[in-house]
């Protein structure tokens, strides 16, 4: 390795690290806070704390790296240019290329680490995480007994402190309702004043009561019989509370395993098929029950038509033959269920076009005496259909409630399939998002590298505002594609690549005018192109 590669190195991992772990701290400081009230009050102690952090800050990984190369490609290379060392070294007849290599090369090594990482790593940290989560958060508070009111956290217990002192162990006037029989309130403390603390790590509360009485009932020896009332006066009594109940248990990891976080790419393409495949089940089952909602319209049976239909249609054909000259086109058709000794029923879709002579008035009142039979026969045919399909069918259905049961099951079944689809997109862009977070290394690089020879500026200024800008372009693009990808309207891979793909042309831009030693950013570099136009409108004139 040549000395130059050496000092682009080391001028690249140092600012590269700092900004990771702040980036980090600060993306962790802003999750944890959604969880703040979980924690509040649980005394859960420094190595549950820290379990918890590490695990969540492995879970901010997969958006830190990119934004960490960002950031410390742009300072590395500002540094470079304002101190003229980039100059320095490209007056020597070294490229701008040939400078960015080792890094280049670095980062393509950093990239397949964060693919890794987010691909094995981090659904095993996530699993951790998680899990840790959901027992904190079942976790009961800490014993927190208020001034003046009743606490009932200890299982079994009422307990009240009419005073409570600064020391937060001392209380005064205090009453205790023992109801752990599960019999009701069958013995009760008084106590003057009393001192608590825990013993054996934390595992039993003690309560020293001074100066008081205790009142217990007991059950009746005989049945029908008043039972026994004791009464207790003491000076100095001890009662001790089990705080197993406060313990944190750790829930079954595995409880937890199917969720779209906790697994790698493999696991979840895996599971996009299988839901492809219950999609396709799901609507195979459709199809197959269509002819058992709709049995009664697929039956085959003989036609018959009712007199009120042939009468119609011996006008029909009368009023057609009498006046073919004056009416441009009479069509209609009824088909309809037939009934024959109360046994089989059977509608099919009547259908009849009717249009208006405009010769004749006579035609119209005609066509509408047709229509008012039809519709009485329709209603009546109706009427006696459904009382075929009540007898059929030993109850008091009619011929909608087989429609209606099958909207209702499609419905189902269509709710269903909607929301296998929005599983499989979700888990589709869970899985295409392991490699495009890792790609996104090597773009935020081929951004921030040569933006940072054309701005020339180092340090934490100019170039984090730059940084946060384009972070914030990504982001919101992320978002979108990811919102667009769970809906449907775009693809798994359009929906996490889209990003890249519009962020790629910037960074072969800015290489582009970095080569050519741009003054993309200077501002006395485009007061003078300003002064050439304003020259330029003063001669028109």
């Amino acid at each position: 390795m040549k000395k130059i590669d050496k000092l682009i190195l080391k001028s690249f991992i140092g600012p590269f690290l700092i900004t990771f772990f702040v980036v980090v701290f600060i993306l962790l400081t802003q999750y944890m806070l959604k969880y703040f009230d979980d924690f509040v009050g649980k005394d859960l102690g420094f190595s549950v704390f820290a379990e918890l952090i590490g695990y969540f800050s492995i879970n901010m990984t997969p958006i830190a790296f990119p934004l960490a190369v960002l950031l410390s490609s742009l300072m590395t290379f500002g540094n470079l240019g304002e101190h003229f060392e980039l100059t320095a070294i490209k007056s020597a007849g070294i490229s701008l290329v040939r400078v960015l290599r080792p890094l280049f090369v670095f980062v393509v090594f950093l990239s397949a680490l964060v693919y890794y990482s987010n691909n094995f790593i981090v659904p095993k940290a996530n699993l951790e995480a998680f899990s840790l989560l959901y027992d904190i958060k079942q976790k009961k508070p800490s014993i927190d007994i208020k001034e003046g009111a009743f606490y009932g956290g200890i299982p079994g217990y009422s307990i009240k402190a009419n005073k409570k002192f600064d020391d937060e162990k001392s209380l005064g006037d205090l009453i205790i309702y023992n109801h752990s029989d599960k019999k009701g309130n069958t013995e009760i403390i008084l106590a003057d004043s009393a001192l608590m603390y825990t013993i054996l790590g934390d595992k039993y509360l003690v309560m020293e009561l001074f100066n008081g009485k205790s009142y217990t009932e007991e059950d009746a020896k005989k049945p029908n019989k008043p039972s026994n009332y004791v009464r207790n006066v003491f000076q100095h009594n001890k009662v001790v509370f089990s705080l197993a109940s406060f313990e944190m248990e750790r829930t079954d990891k595995d409880l937890f395993s199917s969720n779209r976080m906790m697994k790698n790419e493999s696991e979840l393409r895996n599971d996009v098929d299988s839901m492809h495949n219950d999609i396709i089940k799901a609507k195979r089952t459709i199809y197959r029950y269509t002819p058992r909602f709709f049995n009664m319209h697929l039956q085959e049976v003989e036609e018959i038509k009712p007199k009120t239909v042939v009468q119609w249609e011996e006008q029909k054909k009368d009023t057609i033959s009498a006046n073919s000259d004056s009416i441009a086109e009479s069509e209609d058709h009824l088909t309809s269920a037939d009934i024959e000794d109360g046994k089989n029923v059977k509608f099919d879709k009547a259908n009849y076009k009717r249009k208006d002579s405009k010769n004749s008035n006579e035609q119209n009142q005609i066509a509408q005496q047709q229509d008012s039979v039809i519709l009485n026969y329709d209603s009546a045919l109706v009427a006696k259909a459904d009382s075929v399909y009540a007898q059929r069918n030993r109850g008091n259905n009619n011929l909608v409630d087989k429609p209606r049961f099958a909207k209702n099951r499609l419905k189902g079944e269509n709710r269903r399939i909607e929301s296998r689809e929005f599983e499989s997109n979700v888990y589709g862009i869970e899985a295409n998002a392991k490699l495009s977070q890792a790609v996104a290394c090597i773009v935020m690089f081929l951004i921030g590298a040569p933006l940072g020879a054309i701005i020339k500026k180092g340090g934490l200024g100019f170039p984090v505002i730059v940084s946060i800008l384009f972070f914030i372009v990504s982001y919101v693009i992320n978002t979108t594609g990811i919102k667009l990808g769970r809906a449907g309207d775009i693809s798994n891979f359009w929906a996490v690549w889209t990003s890249n793909l519009i962020l790629l042309p910037f960074g072969l831009f800015f290489l582009r005018q970095a080569r050519n030693d741009s003054r993309l950013f200077e501002t006395d570099y485009y007061a003078v192109k300003i002064a050439k136009l304003f020259k330029i409108f003063k001669k028109e004139k």
